[in-house]
């Protein structure tokens, strides 16, 4: 079957209608575009803005500023323990130029006895014996420092207790052997405390010495008669205390014994002192 002919007219007429339509159409939708791709630039710059203001915050709430230090606070101050002593309060320890009052008799009310020494150059016998003695000491020597005691006691200035013990007292009686015939007066005298005066004539030892003989008169015991046995007091000189020989007089205070001491079958001594003080008296 043979299609029909298009005619040419309606064709033309067809063609030119259908380009009017199109460029209507053109014009019609070009400042629509022009519009809507300004709109679409703008939102695009609003987007990115936006999104870029969003970025901003995100980051100033992600990344803040780095806040300034916190200061430690005050260490808080520890109530002090009842049951703790407090140091401060607490008694120092003593230096090295304080005394201890635990160590220091003196603090305790209790004053150190006093044990006195020779000098370091105060010549010193070779012996016990009285000729080694009356060899370091003349006899005016000796003389004139029992002379100078005697007087001292008599002024009165020998003190220390209102007792004192001469020898006088001790050798007021005849002596026969041991306690026989000692008077009751001088038996009592036995476990006094008393002051004595006299010069040292050492036993065994002239440095250390623990133990020595009591006399009144060194020049008797060197140039002249030698004292009876009631003439003499053995001196004990308290623990762990010594003292060496002295030339010059001694004032000593202890307590007195009477009680004979026998040795091989003899009686050596029957008066001691057991010494508490020793001090040298050294006139001037």
């Amino acid at each position: 079957m043979a299609l029909p002919t298009p005619d040419p007219v309606q064709m033309t007429m067809k063609t030119l209608l259908a380009t009017i339509a199109f460029s209507s159409l053109l014009t019609c939708q070009s400042p629509a575009s022009a519009e809507t791709e300004f709109q679409w630039g703008m939102g695009v710059s609003a987007g990115i803005g936006a999104e870029a203001q969003i970025t901003a915050d995100k980051c100033s709430v992600q990344d803040p500023k780095p806040a300034a230090k916190k200061q430690d606070p005050k260490p808080a101050v520890k109530k002090p323990d009842p049951k703790k002593p407090d140091p401060k309060k607490q008694d120092p320890k003593p230096g090295k130029n304080e005394k201890d009052p635990k160590k220091d008799p003196k603090a305790n009310g209790k004053e150190e006895p006093r044990i006195d020494r020779p000098d370091e150059n105060q010549p010193v016998p070779t012996g016990t014996d009285p000729a080694d003695i009356a060899a370091m000491k003349s006899a005016e020597d000796m003389l004139r420092a029992e002379k100078r005691l005697q007087q001292e006691i008599r002024a009165g200035k020998i003190t220390g207790l209102d007792k004192i013990l001469p020898f006088d007292e001790l050798t007021s009686w005849p002596y026969e052997h041991g306690l026989k015939g000692m008077p009751k007066r001088v038996k009592k005298l036995s476990g006094k405390k008393v002051l004595m005066t006299g010069f040292m004539l050492p036993i065994d030892e002239v440095q250390n010495i623990k133990e020595f003989l009591l006399v009144e008169s060194l020049w008797s015991c060197c140039y002249g008669q030698p004292p009876d046995i009631h003439g003499i007091v053995r001196v004990v000189m308290p623990k762990k205390k010594t003292t060496d020989y002295f030339f010059d007089p001694l004032k000593l205070i202890g307590t007195f014994k009477v009680e004979a001491t026998m040795m091989d079958g003899y009686c050596v001594d029957i008066y001691q002192l057991h010494c508490e003080t020793l001090e040298a008296l050294k006139f001037k």
